[in-house]
């Protein structure tokens, strides 16, 4: 039922597009403790993990500069199961985009 209200929800969209992570991971090295850990592990899977119990498809685009000493981020563009290729076709279409604001 969840499922079904999802697409419903979605409507005649092509993409829903967020980060894929909410926040910038940390370096392994602070994370010092189980508890912290799991706090942060359950943080970073929070995104990808809705497209997955939507039963949907979903692709990370890279969207840092590394040539500016940005830390690694992504962009997740997700949409309904079965949408493989109209969501793949969108990720190339954003992955130039991305690239020609880059130069």
């Amino acid at each position: 039922a969840w499922i079904a209200a999802m697409n419903a929800a979605f409507g005649d969209a092509t993409a829903l597009m967020c980060p894929t992570v909410p926040v910038v991971a940390p370096p392994l090295a602070s994370i010092t403790d189980d508890a912290e850990y799991t706090r942060l592990n359950l943080l970073m899977l929070r995104n990808p993990s809705i497209i997955n119990f939507w039963d949907g498809c979903a692709i990370s685009l890279p969207c840092h500069r590394a040539d500016l000493g940005e830390l690694p981020v992504g962009l997740m563009l997700a949409a309904p199961g079965g949408h493989d290729d109209a969501l793949l076709g969108l990720a190339q279409a954003v992955e130039q985009a991305l690239r020609d604001t880059a130069s």
